[in-house]
């Protein structure tokens, strides 16, 4: 599952973790009402171009009571702003989040031809609402701004001027080996959320398994770069679920 900050598919956001983010400078950096305000208009911008660009659909009521079941219970997100769902016209499965609580879902995922149960879905849902409670797309523009050490340029400024990293590199390796924690990070907390909503915590295995197969028809889901080798993340998240 992604992000919004990550500008799918790019270098750019293969960056975002070049090296971690300190302990005590962590909350300051969360705090920060202008980076989280630049952060929110970068994401509300990126929202508005995937929906003009690709257009959307109604919410089936079904996926809009398993988001209201898992928020009911994250004191975090249930204290919080509504958290909302955007549906994407798209035949191609994934889901996205950004911090201010918008978790964005391709009609992919709800077509009967992939069969996804729901669990599945729920676990999906999940999975990004891991990312909303972590508020990883701030961390990610805090780790930028703190690479360059320039913490008076802007979040789209870092962004351009780390936009032509080689991926190859050392640092973009590094960079890569800190997503994939994230990413790890929120399948565990997603874990959590289905187990605490009375959810099959090991769905999250089964719907990776399905996002990530090669031969599915229209899976958009990429590992790599952005995301844990397969294998190797389905033994933890089973491991996890099987608790």
């Amino acid at each position: 599952m992604n992000r919004i900050p990550r500008y799918t598919r790019t270098v750019l956001l293969l960056v975002a973790w070049c090296i971690a983010w300190p302990a005590a400078a962590q909350p300051a950096c969360h705090d920060d009402a202008r980076r989280a305000a630049e952060q929110r208009a970068l994401d509300e911008a990126q929202i508005e171009a995937m929906r003009r660009d690709q257009g959307t659909v109604p919410i089936p009521p079904h996926l809009q009571a398993l988001l209201d079941q898992l928020v009911a219970v994250s004191p975090r997100l249930s204290s919080g702003p509504p958290v909302q769902l955007l549906a994407l016209d798209d035949r191609e499965l994934n889901a996205f989040a950004a911090d201010h609580g918008v978790i964005i879902l391709t009609s992919a995922l709800w077509d009967p031809k992939h069969r996804l149960s729901d669990d599945e879905l729920a676990a999906v849902i999940a999975h990004e609402l891991a990312h909303v409670e972590a508020r990883d797309g701030l961390a990610e523009a805090c780790e930028m701004q703190l690479r360059l050490g320039d913490a008076h340029m802007g979040i789209d400024q870092v962004r351009a001027r780390l936009g032509t990293l080689n991926p190859g590199s050392a640092l973009g390796q590094d960079a890569a080996e800190l997503l994939h924690e994230q990413e790890l990070l929120a399948d565990a907390r997603g874990i959590a959320l289905l187990r605490l909503a009375g959810r099959d915590p090991l769905a999250m295995a089964s719907v990776l398994a399905k996002l990530h197969a090669p031969t599915l028809p229209g899976a958009a889901f990429t590992v790599g770069h952005t995301h844990p080798a397969l294998q190797e993340r389905l033994v933890r998240v089973r491991a996890l679920a099987s608790r």
